[in-house]
């Protein structure tokens, strides 16, 4: 199924909207992932549309997790049968949501830009 261009249209402005000071809108690239589109911001994921069923998921971190589920039409997203706490799915129920849902993706995404790269162990 094709992706929601109203919607991929929304999210960009909204990303663009609430980008924090220090970021460019050159800091925002688009990937085809996952079967969607995945909004990419200095290279992290922050923000993806399904192109099964019209949902976004968003990545606003651990913390915000668990208050983001209290609102309808937000739940843990579920990949391969894992949960991921730290992404949510939102379905068009939350829609009203997702101009805040996607500042606070931003946020978070400041914070992981800020931290320094995981150095992966090495295998002898």
């Amino acid at each position: 199924m094709p992706i929601n261009p109203d919607l991929a249209t929304h999210v960009r402005r909204l990303l663009v909207k609430h980008l924090p000071d220090g970021l460019a809108v050159d800091d925002i690239t688009e990937k085809k992932m996952f079967g969607g589109l995945a909004f990419m911001v200095r290279g992290k994921l922050c923000v993806g549309i399904s192109g099964r069923d019209c949902e976004v998921m968003l990545r606003i971190g651990k913390a915000q997790h668990d208050a983001a589920l209290e609102h309808e039409g937000v739940r843990t997203t579920v990949m391969k049968g894992r949960e991921y706490r730290g992404y949510v799915d939102l379905d068009e129920t939350a829609f009203p949501l997702l101009e805040d849902l996607v500042a606070l993706a931003l946020r978070h995404n400041q914070e992981l830009s800020a931290a320094p790269p995981r150095r992966r162990k090495q295998k002898p």
